[in-house]
């Protein structure tokens, strides 16, 4: 069998042979709908034959699992046109839905899930698309690791499953949920998990440091985050790496066991995703040295995927350490190659964490890219926020404010088509909660300059922010500053000044990216004053009131 290779005339959805409504088996009503509660139950990475086959080389089939046995039958068709990888190369399966793939030692096997179609997800909501080979096995010295999986099946099956994906459709979006112990699990259930019960998202996803290093944690934080009842992808962070091993794939051992390849992509509707693990470790055992980097292999993939992607198509990149302004690169060509890939595609963005901060980056002309567009990278933020750190309410729950002013929360990724936009929703927190004001209690009649600050979490960078005093006040400018939330610094004051308090302190300070500021105009009576603000961008409009006093 020669398998088709990828090429730019590929569409991620295959062609009309890869289409649900090609099957004859009507489509079903959303994501929810895709499995039966016996077929949820079944936790199937792929279903294969003996005998095996030879070594170095992957082959199956893809088809549509009409018996809903996970497994291929005589009554399950093929679906041709479907993207399958080996983490390098890309191949199309064929008419009778086949395909052949080389593998190496230490290669996950993976079919990339076309739009139209669904893969199986376990007890825990998350995907099983793939096949895991690694005859030696992957593993460090402190977790359990991937046990050796021996010499290959013969035939390495993926099952899919028909579903209607709408052009407009939302995503759920975690940053760093990073618990260190299952207190912290605690933490996450009782600050977001439990307002999501009825979130109307197709999936769900975080974007790496999934555990503060204690890699036992990832099947509590599976079992809690299953709750909200959506299927649920995963991007690897530094810290879900056990450094107690010596290699590139021991390090990932135990983050493969549980969740699958840590490079990958998917369609859904008009949106193709790709989630990068872009975690290169630089040191020796057991030490936490890492760059940012994405290595042959992945590059390889990434080009691959990009050939057969139309280049008007929206594509998601999902990964943890931002491009820019975070970690450094291990290798800056690396780098320039990668943002070269990029810099043809308007329609491409970047959903990125690690910085435990929320701010919207453009990468432009600084680095390569044409004048007419640039970049855009959304560094979520951090769900667990600080580290789960600062006084707890009255819940028990530490505030764990982020270092630019933003409280702990998620994100809602909207797509519509080509169009795209992203909202932040702070937890346990109405949805129009989106900035805090600082300003003084009190400020003296005839003070000559009284400074007003706008924190809004999720303002674009040319956002339009104005203030007035008063409901019929005029309205004023207020100027975009680059330095510490003064309301984030007031809470760390005070916080630091109690006596031996038992939780965790608040971190250092650093400069806000969605921060403003106006001068309180002078002239005010005596009395209570509301200051009103008002911030406009592309997306949305954003209200805030303080009250002052004027004495």
């Amino acid at each position: 069998m020669n398998p088709i290779r990828t090429s730019p005339t590929f569409l991620e959805t295959g062609g009309p042979e890869c289409s649900a409504a090609s099957s004859g088996v009507p489509q079903q009503s959303g994501i929810r709908g895709a499995f039966s509660a016996a077929f949820l139950a079944i936790a199937i990475l792929v279903s294969f034959t003996a005998p095996e086959a030879a070594a170095g080389t992957a082959k199956g089939v893809v088809f549509h699992d009409i018996t809903g046995t996970g497994k291929l039958e005589a009554d399950d068709p093929p679906v041709a046109g479907v993207a399958v990888s080996n983490g390098r190369d890309i191949v199309i399966t064929d008419g009778r839905g086949r395909y052949e793939l080389p593998m190496e030692e230490d290669t996950v096997i993976f079919v990339i899930k076309p739009r139209g179609w669904t893969t199986p997800v376990d007890e825990a909501q998350i995907p099983q698309f793939h096949y895991l080979h690694s005859p030696g096995g992957a593993a460090g010295d402190a977790y359990a690791g991937l046990e050796p999986t021996g010499a290959a099946p013969e035939s390495i099956d993926f099952p899919l499953y028909p579903q209607e994906e709408p052009e407009q459709f939302e995503v759920l979006v975690f940053g760093d949920t990073q618990p260190r112990n299952l207190e912290e699990i605690y933490y996450l259930a009782h600050d977001s998990l439990h307002e999501l019960d009825d979130v109307d998202t197709v999936f769900g996803v975080t974007l790496g440091d999934i555990v503060f290093d204690n890699l036992e944690l990832f099947e509590d934080l599976n079992s809690a985050v299953a709750t909200v009842g959506i299927p649920w992808r995963h991007v690897i962070g530094n810290h879900d790496l056990d450094f107690t091993a010596s290699a590139h794939e021991s390090l990932r051992g135990t983050y493969r066991r549980v969740y699958g390849p840590n490079h990958y992509s998917f369609a859904y509707g008009p949106a193709h995703f790709i989630a990068v693990d872009n975690i290169r470790w630089q040191g020796e055992h057991d030490t936490r040295s890492y760059r940012t980097g994405l290595g042959e292999e992945q590059m390889t993939f990434i080009r691959n995927e990009l050939a057969r992607i139309p280049g008007d198509r929206l594509v998601v990149f999902m990964a943890h350490i931002p491009w820019i302004g975070s970690t450094p690169w291990a290798d800056e060509d690396e780098r320039d190659e990668f943002f070269g890939l990029l810099q043809d595609r308007p329609r491409a963005i970047s959903l990125v964490s690690h910085a435990h901060q929320h701010y919207h980056e453009f990468i432009g002309e600084d680095y390569g890219w044409p004048e007419e567009f640039s970049h855009h990278m959304v560094v979520v933020g951090a769900s667990c926020g600080s580290w789960w750190r600062g006084a707890p309410d009255e819940y028990g729950i530490p505030h764990s404010m982020m270092r630019c002013g933003t409280p702990t929360g998620y994100a809602f990724l909207s797509i519509d088509g080509s169009d795209w936009n992203l909202r932040y929703q702070a937890a346990r927190k109405p949805a129009d909660f989106q900035m805090h004001l600082h300003a003084p209690d009190t400020v003296a009649s005839g003070a000559e300059e009284t400074k007003v600050f706008a924190n809004v979490f999720n303002a674009l960078p040319d956002a339009k922010v104005r203030m007035r005093i008063g409901g019929e006040g005029k309205w004023r400018s207020m100027q975009q500053v680059t330095e510490p939330d003064p309301f984030f610094e007031a809470a760390r004051e005070r916080e630091e000044a109690l006596p031996d308090s038992p939780w965790l302190g608040m971190p250092g300070l650093r400069p806000s990216r969605h921060l403003w500021m106006a001068n309180l105009p002078t002239g005010l009576a005596p009395g209570f004053h509301a200051i009103d603000v008002r911030a406009e961008d592309d997306w949305a409009v954003y209200k805030g009131r303080r009250l002052i006093r004027i004495h």
